[in-house]
Order: C-alpha cells, then sequence, then structure tokens
C-alpha cells in the first residue's frame, strides 16, 4: 500500500478510535445506569407483585376459615343429631320443625361469605336433603356419596365434584364400609366469585391469576388466565416440591416471559400465583433501550463524519507535506510547497521550504568536502605508491641487467610503463572492472620479478559480464599489495595469493585470500573496527582508503568485508554494486 494512502487510514482510523475512547466511558456509564434501573424496576415489580399475592391470600384464608368454623360447627347441633338417629320416633312437628331450624342455619352459613353458593345437610335416615337455595329435597345421591369420602380436609379442605368445590363434613367422618354416614354437611364454594376476585389482583388486561390445588385436583383462574392454567402447572409443581413458599420470578409461557408471583396457603392447601407479561411491565425500558441503541447508532455516524471533516481538514495539506517528502527522499531538493491559509501547516510549509533550502546548501557543502577528501586521498594513494614502488622497481631492474637478462629488462620496463601510465592518468577517477583488473595483473607481473620463488598468485578469469562495470581506480592492486607487503611479508616459501570474482545477488564480490601466518584474531578485529567507524583517522591505510572510496562512490552497503580465510591468512572481499551505479543512500553519492 503506498505510503500517502497507509497514512490516510492510519489519520482516519486513529481520529475515529479517539472518539470512540472518548465516548465508551459515557455509553459505559449510561448502558449501566440502564441496567441498575432496570434491575430496581424488576425488584419493585416483585415486591409489588408479592405484596399484591399476599394482600388477596390473606383475606382468603381468614374467609375460608371462618367458613370451615362455621361448617364444624354445625356438626354437634342436637336437631341434627336427633333427626340423623332419632326421626322415626319423631314426630311430624317435632321433624318439621328441626329441619326449619337447620334450614335457617344453612342460610347463614351460606350468607357468611360471598364465596359460598349453596350449604346442604343431608340425612339419609329422614331420606331428605336441607339446603340454603332449594329447602328440603330428596339427596343427589351422586353428590352424597362422592363427597362422603374422607379426603383429609383438616390438611386440604376442598373437594372437587363435578366441575364443582366443596367443603364438606360427613359424620361420623370415617363411617362403616357397609354403611353411609349419618349425615352430610356440605358447602359448595362460588368458583365464579372466587374467579371474580382474581381477576382483581391484575388490572392488565394480559396478566392473570390462578389458584391452584397443590394436589392439582382443581383450580380457579381469573377470565384472563385459562390459556396459560396448563403452562404453570408444571413450573407451579416444581415450586411446591422445592419446599418454596412464596416469591417472584421470570418465567417463560409460550413466545414471552412473564412475572409469575406465587404464595403457597398451608391453610387451604393451594398456591395463589398471579403473572404479568413483561412486555407489558417494562414496556417503557424497552422503548428506552430501542432509543439508546438508536442514539448510539447516531453518535456512530455522527463521529465517523465528524472524523472524515476533521481528516479532511487535516489530510490535505499533510498529503502535500508527505508528497514532498517523497520528493526528497528522491532526491528533488527543489519541491517546494505552499500554503494560503495561516494556521499551523502554514508555519510547516515555511519551515520545509527553509529546511530544504537549508539542506541543499549543506548537500553542496557536504559533497563539494568529501570530494575533495577524496581527491585528496587518491592522491595520498598515488603519492604513497609511486616513491615507494620507483624505489623496488629500478633496484630490480638493475639486479635484471647486471645478469644481462635482456628480455627480461625488456619486459619488465614494459610493465612499468603500464604501471605508470595508469597510475598517473589523473583525468579518470572511474575505470571499468577490466582495466582495473589488468592493471592488477600487471602489478602481479612486476612483484612477480621479485617474488616468483617464493609467492604464487592465482587470478580466476573476468567472466565477460563483468567487463564494463565501473569502480573507483586503484581498487583491486592496494589489497594485493597489502597481501605482499603485510599477509606474506615473512613467507619464505609456498605463499599464495588468489583473486576470485563472483556474483551474489545484486552485488559482484571480488575477494583476495592469502596464506599468510602473521594475522593475529587481535589484529583482524583491529582492521575491522578501522573500517566500521566514521571517525576518519588521522592516516589512512590502503584497505580503509579503497573501503572509504568505494563507499562515496556506491554507499554504504558496498565497500570492502575482512575475515580470515580458509587458508588462515586474510580474506578480503570488495563489494560493487552489479550495475556499478551508486545507491541514493548517502548525500555524497548523489
Amino acid at each position: 500500500m503506498p505510503l500517502i494512502k497507509r497514512l490516510k487510514w492510519n489519520i482516519y482510523l486513529r481520529l475515529v478510535l479517539t472518539f470512540m475512547f472518548v465516548l465508551t466511558p459515557l455509553y459505559a456509564v449510561t448502558t449501566q445506569m440502564n441496567r441498575v434501573g432496570e434491575k430496581s424496576v424488576k425488584e419493585e415489580i416483585a415486591n409489588s407483585m408479592l405484596a399484591k399475592v399476599h394482600f388477596y391470600m390473606a383475606p382468603l384464608e381468614l374467609d375460608f376459615s371462618k367458613v370451615m368454623l362455621l361448617g364444624r360447627q354445625v356438626i354437634p347441633d342436637d336437631d341434627i343429631g336427633k333427626l340423623s338417629v332419632a326421626a322415626s320416633v319423631m314426630t311430624d312437628y317435632e321433624r318439621t320443625r328441626a329441619m326449619l331450624r337447620l334450614q335457617k342455619q344453612m342460610v347463614l352459613l351460606k350468607t357468611s361469605s360471598s364465596y359460598i353458593t349453596n350449604a346442604s345437610i343431608h340425612i339419609p335416615m329422614l331420606g331428605r336433603s336441607i339446603s340454603s337455595n332449594d329447602e328440603v329435597g330428596h339427596i343427589p345421591l351422586d353428590e352424597f356419596r362422592a363427597l362422603s369420602v374422607p379426603s383429609g380436609r383438616y390438611n386440604s379442605p376442598f373437594a372437587a365434584w363435578d366441575n364443582r368445590l366443596f367443603i364438606s363434613y360427613p359424620y361420623p367422618e370415617y363411617a362403616l364400609p357397609e354403611g353411609p354416614p349419618s349425615f352430610l354437611v356440605d358447602i359448595e364454594i362460588s368458583k365464579t366469585a372466587i374467579g371474580q376476585m382474581l381477576g382483581k389482583i391484575t388490572d392488565n388486561a394480559d396478566g392473570g391469576a390462578l389458584l391452584l390445588d397443590n394436589h392439582f385436583r382443581w383450580s380457579i383462574a381469573s377470565e384472563s388466565g385459562m390459556e396459560t392454567e396448563s403452562m404453570l402447572r408444571e413450573w407451579v409443581a416444581g415450586k411446591i416440591n422445592s419446599g418454596a413458599t412464596k416469591g417472584v420470578e421470570s418465567f417463560k409461557i409460550g413466545s414471552q416471559r412473564y412475572f409469575i408471583g406465587y404464595e403457597n396457603s398451608a391453610t387451604l392447601d393451594a398456591t395463589l400465583i398471579t403473572y404479568l407479561p413483561e412486555k407489558s411491565v417494562l414496556g417503557p425500558l424497552d422503548t428506552y433501550r430501542v432509543w439508546f441503541w438508536i442514539f448510539s447508532i447516531i453518535s456512530i455516524f455522527i463521529v465517523v463524519y465528524f472524523s472524515y471533516v476533521i481528516y479532511r481538514l487535516i489530510h490535505r495539506p499533510l498529503r502535500t507535506l508527505v508528497r514532498a517528502f517523497r520528493a526528497v527522499e528522491q532526491g528533488n531538493f527543489s519541491h517546494t510547497v505552499s500554503y494560503r491559509f495561516k494556521d499551523e501547516f502554514s508555519y510547516l510549509y515555511s519551515q520545509f521550504n527553509a529546511m530544504l533550502e537549508h539542506i541543499r546548501v549543506l548537500i553542496h557543502e557536504v559533497y563539494e568536502q568529501k570530494y575533495r577528501a577524496q581527491v585528496s586521498e587518491f592522491r595520498q594513494l598515488q603519492a604513497q605508491i609511486n616513491p615507494h614502488f620507483l624505489y623496488n622497481s629500478f633496484f630490480t631492474l638493475s639486479r635484471i641487467a647486471k645478469n644481462e637478462d635482456y628480455e627480461s629488462v625488456t619486459k619488465f620496463a614494459q610493465y612499468l610503463g603500464q604501471y605508470f601510465q595508469f597510475i598517473t592518468r589523473d583525468g579518470a577517477r572511474e575505470v571499468s572492472l577490466e582495466a582495473e583488473w589488468n592493471f592488477a595483473k600487471t602489478f602481479v607481473d612486476i612483484q612477480a620479478f621479485r617474488f616468483s620463488l617464493r609467492i604464487e598468485v592465482k587470478f580466476a578469469d573476468l567472466p565477460p559480464a563483468f567487463r564494463k562495470l565501473n569502480l573507483p581506480r586503484l581498487t583491486l592492486q592496494p589489497i594485493i599489495e597489502n597481501a605482499y607487503n603485510h599477509g606474506l611479508a615473512n613467507k619464505k616459501k609456498d605463499g599464495l595469493i588468489e583473486v576470485t570474482i563472483a556474483e551474489r545477488e545484486d552485488q559482484v564480490t571480488i575477494t583476495v585470500e592469502d596464506n599468510g601466518d602473521e594475522l593475529s584474531d587481535g589484529c583482524l578485529r583491529e582492521l575491522q573496527a578501522k573500517l566500521l567507524s566514521e571517525r576518519s583517522p588521522l592516516e589512512t591505510t590502503g584497505l580503509i582508503n579503497v573501503h572509504r572510496r568505494i563507499q562515496l562512490q556506491f554507499g554504504e552497503r558496498f565497500g570492502l568485508r575482512l575475515a580470515r580465510g580458509r587458508w588462515g591468512g586474510l580474506r578480503v572481499e570488495i563489494a560493487i554494486p552489479m550495475e556499478g551505479k551508486a545507491e541514493n543512500v548517502s548525500l555524497a553519492g548523489r
């Protein structure tokens, strides 16, 4: 990805993320407040439902406790005792008077509670039923048989028969198997009245209430609760089995969740349940939550848009500045920028232009300084080579002439002529690799007159592809001369110098290696440190001179690399670019 495009996305994303980072704590606090508020509302709803269930359960228990007490008080009445065992010996007047008194008691029992629809006394010996509604009539045999069976009604007072609800008192309670009870007092409970009472518990059309027997023999639901009655049975059974007596929980019925409040009554052996849909209670909270998310989404869009606007205000001048820097990186130091507004970018632009002008001045000064240093070092190298080499050459020539070896004198003179012609050619600081290679061979041929008996030099063939590469003049010869003068100076015999060339990636590497045995590890580390040092030594050797001129020419990736060779002597690698061109890595290489 291009730098400008990458920078564009970096700035934009950072702006968005910064705004998000600022807004996140606010949203976190708001969300937490919403959760706390919702939890508080649910707790209030739970407390309200629990209080309401208890509010209706308490009078219901009180009312039915009074009904059960009145029902039990009828049993020891003298009239019912006489009619159940001595009706045959009583006169008609006495029987009639007794039945009228009992009928009044049934009427009083019925009027004692709005939940009683009828109160009756069934006397088998008399063959009559005394009812608060029908006065005296025949005994309804099916009802009598169903309600004469004991049901542990001290724990569970209600008996269900024919979709009706009763409180019954057979006497004696446990009749002999061969006969019915002497009499039966039954009180029919109005399921309609209880249902109407349950309908008052909730004022929500979607909610309801349910009075459910703990043994699931009967149940009474408010009008709106009929559909959910069967679904609540299993849930209530679990609560009863777990021993819970009251509470409020959230439970899913069908496709929606309900708040369910319940209280178990030991007196009635039944559980009063009320339920409300969560959506009807928490509807305002849900609406608030929807608006909260709508506000959040709108806020995100506002943040994105606002970030984009700020990004445009910043990115345009910044992009111009980045492009100017890119131009400078590519070597264009005349690329100035202009800005029409008077703000911070105007200051940056003016400082950039001033910096560019200052860099141009510095480049000119540094380049000129390094150029002069390069020329000076080259002159120094020439000055080092000429006197020393002249002395040795004339000494060798004198020795050959004394031996009257005129053919060798001729060759040696030709070699010297070629050598000094190459050395004294001041006009060219760069030569082809082929010319440098041949010059190094000429130098070796001259040295062979002195060291042929104890030093052998092997030159690899120069590949045609490398011959036209350019490099600084006097690059290879000083390295070979260093091997003669230092690496093999004390070698009495079997001295070896090998010159090879190879291509490695985008570089051409010329290797000069000797088999000298004078190189210590400390000396090698010292030479390597001098090559890596950025400080200029007061006196430069041939190796440092060549290394510096190559780096000035081609860049810091190139130059000399020193190591111990495979024969124990010094191994010098000369690295130059494959194309023979300088890289844009240093000011002097421009």
